[in-house]
């Protein structure tokens, strides 16, 4: 995914983005955030990014979408927080993560930022 930046002035993101996914009618569903994980597209140490305007830094998620236990439905929305902001943006999404809504984020990464993936590696 990637955050965007509008401001006129420089913006320094580091760290992580916060994540929450919400129901069709935005209510909050259970989430948990896995910071780094194992998976090697979101195991990155954590840099910083100065963004000019129209810049973008990215993040990588990753999940399960093998039900456990009981689970019967799959969120409709994400609700993204940018590394140490208070505001958010709320996106559609086709997410099914499982595990009481388990997803692991990588830190936010610029384009060009060494031993960066910006997309999933394929199955196999």
């Amino acid at each position: 995914m990637a955050l965007r930046s509008t401001s006129p002035a420089p913006c320094l993101l580091s760290g992580y983005p916060g994540l929450q996914l919400l129901d069709a009618s935005g209510a909050a569903l259970p989430t948990t955030v896995v910071r780094k994980g194992t998976y090697s597209f979101t195991a990155m140490a954590p840099a910083p990014v100065t963004l000019t305007t129209g810049q973008s830094a990215y993040f990588n998620m990753g999940y399960s979408d093998v039900p456990v236990g009981q689970e019967t439905s799959c969120p409709t929305s994400l609700e993204v927080t940018p590394p140490n902001a208070y505001g958010h943006l709320t996106l559609a999404a086709a997410l099914a993560p499982c595990g009481g809504g388990t997803i692991v984020v990588s830190p936010v990464f610029a384009p060009t930022a060494a031993n960066t993936q910006t997309t999933a590696p394929a199955p196999g």
